[in-house]
């Protein structure tokens, strides 16, 4: 098989220790891919071909991702775990529902659902699709690779609330309100207005709070994620974001809304998205530490971890037709959007070692690293979803 991260050093940086370090700790990304990214020929070939066709190219994504889980289904993917060992990483939240001929639909869900079943049921001495947090220790104790499922929107519900305790029996345990724009539970974090939740997304909220499903304020307004605060039984998360007044960034959350986030126990994951972190040319793992500096210091260190969002390494011919797409989920010139951007340190999703590495760097103490890495996420999913082992 081949991928544009096959040349990527493992660790680029991350000594001896800090590798052991990494390798004994639970390690939870709260957003990122299903494993490395990964295209085997066929899927380059099918790549070429859809492109080509001059099909869209959020449909050229599906059809790569169905690739990767026909490879997973044919057994061809020893480098692929190999890959996923290397980044040490135990669980990861994995979107689904999010490509296809259009963004974010009830007909993505339930094709990518379907996908990933099979999956799960082909590889139960690789894989373990999380249903509680009881789960997750479970595959940790035993080896295995665990899965949390999620939503980066809530307009796979098509408006029916009905649907989420559908979504919640085929897997689905997290699920962000809105993605950038206006949906009909509230107004995203690229909108003009900005406002907050709908009287229909505060029902959302509580129906989630009643099936198990983790409240995530990510790309919501600043608006929508206090407002789901409030109207939330439970501590709510923001799986994967940054500190907007450190680099003046729509897609950040405002100083106030990550102090609240941390005075409700809630959880904030910061992100490695080169153009959210520094409007500089060269991200660096620097300027990812000091979001995470910033986050502790307002929400505090038991409130803080990591969703990288960073995980695919797409070919640039996808690249190039993919960044001009962007203004289709509400991104503008202005936020930088990139595909192709990388960040010194942090350049494959193999190489998470390094997170760990710069976290020792910069002074944290071992027992913090622990719950930045995972274990805080842990402890806010337990209150979801407690659960006793499948």
């Amino acid at each position: 098989m081949s991928g544009p991260d096959q040349s990527v050093p493992t660790t680029g940086g991350a000594d001896e220790n800090a590798r052991e370090f990494h390798a004994r700790s639970l390690v939870i990304d709260t957003l990122a891919g299903f494993g490395p990214s990964f295209y085997s020929p066929r899927a380059m070939v099918r790549m070429e071909q859809m492109i080509e066709q001059g099909r869209p190219p959020a449909t050229i994504v599906a059809a790569l991702e169905e690739e990767k889980y026909r490879d997973l289904l044919d057994g061809e993917t020893a480098e692929f775990w190999r890959h996923w060992d290397e980044s040490g990483v135990d669980v990861v939240s994995v979107t689904v529902g999010g490509f296809g001929e259009s963004f974010f639909t009830y007909e993505n869900a339930v094709r990518d659902l379907a996908r990933v079943t099979a999956v799960f049921d082909a590889l139960p001495d690789r894989l373990v699709k999380v249903r509680s947090a009881a789960d997750v220790e479970a595959a940790h104790r035993s080896g295995r690779k665990a899965v949390i499922l999620n939503f980066q929107n809530s307009t796979h519900l098509n408006d029916d609330l009905s649907n989420l305790e559908v979504f919640h029996g085929l897997g689905i345990r997290v699920m962000t309100l809105t993605y950038n724009t206006r949906n009909s539970v509230g107004d995203g974090c690229t909108t003009r207005t900005r406002a907050g939740l709908s009287h229909f997304g505060v029902e959302v909220v509580r129906a989630m709070n009643r099936v198990g499903i983790v409240v995530d304020g990510a790309h919501g307004s600043d608006a929508t994620v206090m407002d789901a605060i409030e109207a939330s039984d439970l501590p709510i998360a923001i799986t994967h974001s940054f500190c907007g007044d450190l680099s003046g960034h729509d897609r950040g959350n405002a100083d106030h809304v990550i102090r609240a986030i941390g005075e409700t126990g809630g959880y904030f994951g910061v992100c490695l998205v080169p153009f959210f972190l520094t409007d500089e040319p060269h991200a660096t793992l620097e300027h990812w530490l000091d979001h995470v500096d910033h986050a502790v210091e307002l929400a505090g260190i038991e409130q803080v971890g990591i969703g990288t969002d960073w995980h695919r390494e797409f070919p640039d011919a996808l690249v190039g037709l993919l960044n001009p797409q962007m203004k289709r989920v509400g991104f503008e010139e202005r936020h930088r959007a990139d595909w192709g951007a990388t960040i010194d340190g942090f350049a494959s999703w193999r190489q998470w070692p390094n997170l760990t590495a710069a976290l020792l760097r910069r002074g944290y103490r071992d027992d913090e690293i622990r719950g930045l890495v995972g274990e805080n996420f842990l402890r806010l999913f337990r209150q979801y979803a407690p659960g006793d082992p499948a």
